[in-house]
């Protein structure tokens, strides 16, 4: 999943972008599609923790789930730094209901 939104009062998180694709058996970045999520399915549970009234950040930190960009990663890295996480990051594997 590329990118998430926050719901109503930055609660729970919509899948918003969706790799359209798995490229390779396995693949990290091609789970989400694999596995039937479609943009606008809303996390439910992150290993069955309750996701729909959680603070969108702290979903996003128990997901850790970061696409290896160069563009962003000094931006995340100088944001965690300065406002840290709400959450460690969830144990894998990671259990997602939508």
């Amino acid at each position: 999943i590329l990118r998430y939104q926050p719901g109503a009062g930055m609660k729970g998180a919509m899948a918003m972008e969706i790799i359209p694709k798995s490229r390779y058996p396995g693949d990290p970045q091609g789970q989400a599609y694999s596995g039937g999520v479609k943009a606008g399915y809303v996390v439910k549970s992150i290993n069955g923790e309750d996701a729909l009234t959680a603070e969108f950040g702290k979903i996003m930190d128990l997901l850790d789930d970061e696409v290896a960009d160069p563009r962003f990663s000094k931006s995340t890295a100088l944001a965690l730094e300065k406002q840290g996480r709400m959450a460690e990051p969830a144990a894998t594997p990671i259990t997602v209901v939508y």
